[in-house]
């Protein structure tokens, strides 16, 4: 179903709404998404299209004809150009904007993940303030094959357009969940049919990151980017490992630390192969 969208409708509010307030899109479940790959990532992955836009009066590309026809959107808008621009905070706006509906079976996939892998990988970022963090964690976690990716506590929010931006779509590609408190996920983690060797970072670490055996089952911690890791995780932690860093820096970007772990995971993956 098409519909026209030229004035400041319901319908377009619903977009804009979905995009800015984080309280809106927890209610209704729902994701705004614009840019070639969050849109392509989100298709590959089999994610539900509630909506797609489109300005009207420009030539749609073969992307964007195949777009709208792998997604099976529930309905289709096609926008004045005004209205598809104001949208997006791009200087060229993507020709596709779309509302997702979120997913809230992201620790069921990664226990399913943890049953058929021999040994699992998972990232806990806790209490992540900078949803482009959370954003440059997901892309690492993705290219350095973890199997899912949490939060704890109250943190930035997954769907947070800078989130997905930071991303580049790999949020669609892979299980993540928001938890409320370490209890849930300590829970989570006593259900799994492994135990996860868990290994956080701090600049106060009493070794060095490489120094740390990571080949087994993992969770690896990074902490908030102002305050580390809360002390009921440090004290739940098998080992407190550090990167070795010079100059005048005290610490590093959390999304870089953790882009630093995940490689010497992976690094120490390979080489045992």
């Amino acid at each position: 179903m098409v519909r026209q969208m030229v004035s400041r409708s319901a319908e377009f509010q619903r977009f804009e709404t979905i995009k800015r307030n984080r309280e809106k899109r927890t209610q209704q479940k729902l994701v705004f998404v614009e840019g070639v790959h969050p849109i392509e990532q989100a298709v590959a992955h089999g994610w539900q299209f509630a909506a797609m836009g489109y300005a009207g009066s420009r030539r749609l590309s073969g992307w964007a004809q195949d777009m709208l026809a792998k997604a099976h959107p529930e309905i289709v808008f096609e926008m004045s150009p005004m209205l598809h621009d104001e949208l997006s905070d791009r200087e060229n706006p993507c020709e596709l904007v779309a509302l997702l509906r979120q997913r809230t079976d992201g620790l069921e996939r990664m226990t399913k993940r943890a049953r058929e892998t021999a040994n699992p990988l998972f990232v806990l970022f806790d209490r992540p303030q900078g949803p482009g963090n959370l954003g440059t964690l997901l892309r690492s976690a993705d290219a350095f094959g973890a199997a899912g990716v949490l939060t704890t506590g109250h943190a930035a929010d997954f769907y947070d357009p800078q989130c997905l931006r930071a991303s580049i779509g790999t949020l669609f590609a892979r299980p993540f969940a928001a938890l409320e408190s370490m209890q849930d996920a300590f829970d989570w983690m006593n259900s799994l049919p492994v135990r996860l060797n868990v290994v956080g970072t701090s600049a106060h670490g009493t070794c060095l990151l490489d120094e740390v055996d990571l080949t087994g089952p993992t969770l690896l911690l990074i902490g908030n980017e102002t305050f580390g890791l809360s002390k009921g995780w440090k004290e739940r932690c098998d080992v407190l490992a550090k990167i070795p860093i010079q100059g005048s820096a005290s610490s590093l970007n959390a999304g870089c630390a953790a882009s630093i772990c995940l490689y010497e995971i992976d690094r120490q993956r390979r080489t045992k192969k």
